[in-house]
């Protein structure tokens, strides 16, 4: 296998695990272990086709975009407003979520010797990430591998000095009230649909291997996401907290918990980047506004939520991974069989779905996206 082909994988796995996998353990903790394991297959399997389908999208044609560019091309303009609408909604979410979570990372590790407070730390890390993307400096892909390399050894870690604390009563719990809490935030865990153009990029000339890149960096997350989700449970039970590791740092030790901290942070600065960017491309690429107007629009809108106090990350989670993977999933779904008659170009990736199958899923989608903005706007 070739460097790119790994380089593709660690770039996808890295997109996944970010504010997400941090924010799953306290929904699996008060809905319940057996609610978790249903619905992260069942939901991972779904993000895997909807990542085949991008990648088909992209691969399709021949100019680059972000989702409401193709909608124009293959839906018409008249759709192209309503997907962006909702397109930025998901985007400003992740970062939203992305501050929050980085945030509260970044205070765990320096606040003990530098002191200050959660809210500064939230802002000195946004403030450099949107520096970064506005002077276009790009992450190299491989800076993925070693970030993913090392959550690994510290889910790996976590797990070796948690394992005789796990109390396996806390596996038996289940709140039917809550049934459907873990959509939100299990859907939003496992997407990764921010990276597929750099996957499709990695790859392109070994188009024959991006299907398989993508499952196994889908695949790889949703079983990293389903140990770290476990342990942290089968340990803190209900008092499972909302970033999860402030929970277990009287289980594993402060070191750990540390090394686990600065992984996160970086984590979430590097998924972060990848989001910012991909938002200012919505403005820059499919509205054609200048790059620097773009930047201005996509660091604006998650900086105001966050100074007036959006700051619930279960929340922000929840609607965003309802919000995101719904309207994704119905336009994708949509957008495929124009996309089969008048591809622009030939694709090696020839994903599909029947009829039926897209109806059930459109309608899962919306009825997902529904129950969650239900839950917690009324």
């Amino acid at each position: 296998m070739s460097k790119n082909y790994f380089l593709a994988i660690a770039t996808l796995f890295g997109a996944i695990t970010g504010a997400g996998f941090f924010a799953v353990p306290y929904v699996a903790a008060h809905a319940g272990v057996a609610m978790f394991l249903v619905y992260l297959p069942v939901l991972t399997a779904i993000q895997i086709l909807l990542h085949l389908l991008f990648a088909r999208l992209i691969l399709s044609t021949k100019s680059a975009h972000r989702l409401p560019g193709y909608v124009e091309i293959y839906g018409g303009k008249k759709y192209k407003s309503v997907v962006s609408f909702f397109s930025l909604i998901s985007g400003y979410g992740t970062l939203l979520a992305y501050i929050i979570l980085g945030g509260t990372f970044l205070f765990g590790l320096l606040s003990p010797q530098l002191g200050g407070s959660l809210f500064i730390y939230a802002l000195i890390m946004f403030a450099a990430e949107a520096l970064i993307v506005l002077a276009d400096i790009k992450l190299i892909a491989g800076a993925e591998f070693v970030l993913s390399s090392f959550l690994i050894l510290v889910v790996g870690l976590i797990a070796a000095k948690s394992f005789f604390h796990i109390d396996y009563h806390n596996f038996l719990t289940l709140d039917w009230r809550q049934v459907f809490l873990p959509y939100g935030p299990i859907f939003f865990a496992v997407a990764g649909d921010a990276a597929i153009p750099e996957v499709c990029r990695l790859l392109s000339r070994e188009k024959h291997k991006i299907k398989s890149a993508i499952i196994w960096g889908t695949v790889l997350a949703a079983v990293i996401l389903a140990i770290f989700v476990l342990i942290v449970v089968g340990v803190t039970g209900t008092n499972t907290t909302a970033d999860t590791l402030s929970g277990l740092r009287g289980v594993v030790g402060n070191g750990i918990i540390t090394m686990a901290l600065f992984f996160g942070a970086i984590a979430i600065f590097s998924s972060c980047l990848v989001m910012m960017q991909s938002v200012r491309e919505i403005f820059w690429w499919d509205f054609k506004i200048n790059k620097n107007i773009s930047w201005g629009f996509a660091v604006s809108v998650p900086l105001i939520l966050f100074l007036f106090n959006f700051t619930n990350l279960t929340a922000v989670i929840s609607i965003t991974g309802a919000v995101m993977g719904g309207i994704l999933g119905v336009v994708l779904v949509s957008l495929l069989p124009t996309m089969e008659k008048k591809p622009q170009q030939e694709s090696i990736l020839k994903t599909s779905i029947s009829r039926p199958w897209a109806i059930a899923l459109c309608s899962l989608f919306v009825l997902g996206l529904i129950s969650e903005l239900v839950r917690w706007i009324f």
